[in-house]
């Protein structure tokens, strides 16, 4: 709570509205992911579930990604395609991370 007070401060420091916006964002789907996480996923079906697992690791890891690279490349002063692309790198990267991430636990 103390760094994220923190973060926010500096955030605040910088007087973009839009940065702003996005980072509170990111926030909203952390939460969200967390509730995913305790929710249950759809059974029986391999498709759904892998459909709910990224949905979820979405939530709770990609847009973290995604987000921060849009809010950079928006400071960067960068147009809106590039933050478009920005937003998508991370994203991707998010993703991946958290699959490797979660292979490495049921490898452990």
């Amino acid at each position: 709570d103390f760094l994220l007070s923190r973060a926010s401060v500096s955030l605040a420091r910088l007087r973009s509205v839009e940065a702003v916006e996005i980072m509170s964002t990111i926030i909203e789907h952390l939460v969200k992911g967390e509730i995913l996480q305790l929710k249950l996923h759809p059974e029986n079906e391999a498709n759904r579930m892998f459909e709910y697992y990224i949905h979820k690791t979405y939530y709770k890891t990609g847009s973290l990604m995604a987000n921060s690279c849009r809010a950079a490349s928006l400071l960067g002063g960068a147009s809106v395609p590039i933050q478009r692309e920005a937003h998508e790198y991370g994203k991707r990267l998010g993703l991946a991370f958290q699959i490797v991430d979660d292979v490495l636990d049921f490898e452990g």
